[in-house]
């Protein structure tokens, strides 16, 4: 019979504090505990080793488990509000990580910091990031695209006010809505003679516009179009003729050093089995379509 713990006459105090160091520690006859460090002080070398090879084991597990997506907002596709983060390509990264069996975390980030994340190894995915040469160096794009080509770059004018655009040489004398940092095409990103406004977020252009304080805005069509949707200016704006198409496919970016060849194999067989069986297409129509109220016929997403 071993006398009275002497945590029983502390109350409930007495039992958590007890179970803290029943956790920490043991309990021996007489109620007395030792202290943790000195177990672990005591301790067999081997068993002190095996404890730490058991906790990196733990720990390489949880990580091998968690797909961290460097997250830039990049509007309509990737979203973030008070309610959490939304958007097409989320949703497809989200899928991806389900199929995969792998739990996905979030890591807000600038496009430089997205990148510098994930040539370190400290994020493991990117979606909507234009596949180079440079990149090339630390990502791995998965084979199979989620579309198979980017949007054309297209000129928004007013309705059945400003003269169409036909030709580059129309954009002579224009006053351009672009959005700072945005590149477009060559030679356009590099022609100093036209007359450029940039402002921080592209829906100001087509505030501009609407007001005709710009005579045209240049965007990514799938960009434009959910700007038009949202702001409501069907009946106010068009698109000129001319545009740049980009046949350049699109593919989620993944991290040549923190991402395995197995788990590339588990990625690739997922985005595979999303284009196969339709689950890609549906994301897209309920995501961006449906959601953002952009007509179907008034851009193709492919």
């Amino acid at each position: 019979m071993y006398p009275p713990s002497p945590w029983q006459h502390m109350g409930r105090r007495g039992l958590t504090l007890r179970k803290r160091h029943v956790l920490l520690g043991r309990t021996f006859p007489g109620g007395s505990l030792r202290h943790p460090l000195r177990l672990f002080r005591h301790s067999h070398p081997r068993a002190l080793l095996a404890t730490a090879v058991l906790a990196l084991a733990c720990q390489s597990a949880m990580a091998a488990d968690t797909l961290v997506f460097a997250f830039e907002e990049l509007l309509p596709w990737k979203t973030r509000t008070q309610g959490g983060y939304g958007g097409a390509y989320t949703e497809i990264v989200r899928e991806l990580a389900r199929r995969a069996e792998m739990t996905l975390e979030f890591r807000n980030c600038p496009l430089k910091r997205c990148l510098y994340m994930l040539e370190q190894g400290h994020a493991d995915v990117a979606i909507g990031l234009r596949d180079t040469p440079e990149r090339r160096r630390y990502l791995n794009f998965l084979k199979t695209p989620y579309r198979e080509h980017s949007s054309d770059k297209v000129f928004y004018i007013l309705r059945d006010q400003s003269p169409d655009i036909r030709s580059y040489e129309d954009l002579a004398k224009l006053r351009i809505g672009v959005t700072s940092g945005a590149t477009y095409f060559d030679p356009f990103d590099r022609d100093t003679a036209l007359a450029k406004e940039d402002v921080p977020q592209t829906e100001s252009n087509f505030r501009k516009l609407a007001l005709g304080r710009l005579d045209a805005v240049v965007v990514p069509e799938d960009q434009g179009e959910a700007h038009v949707a949202r702001l409501a200016l069907r009946n106010k704006v068009t698109k000129a003729a001319y545009r740049v198409p980009d046949p350049s496919p699109r593919s989620v970016a993944v991290s040549k050093k923190s991402v395995d060849a197995a788990t590339l194999d588990k990625l690739e067989r997922a985005m595979e089995g999303m284009v196969r069986d339709g689950t890609l297409a549906a994301l897209i129509k309920r995501h961006y379509y449906e959601a953002l109220n952009v007509p179907l016929d008034s851009v193709r997403i492919r």
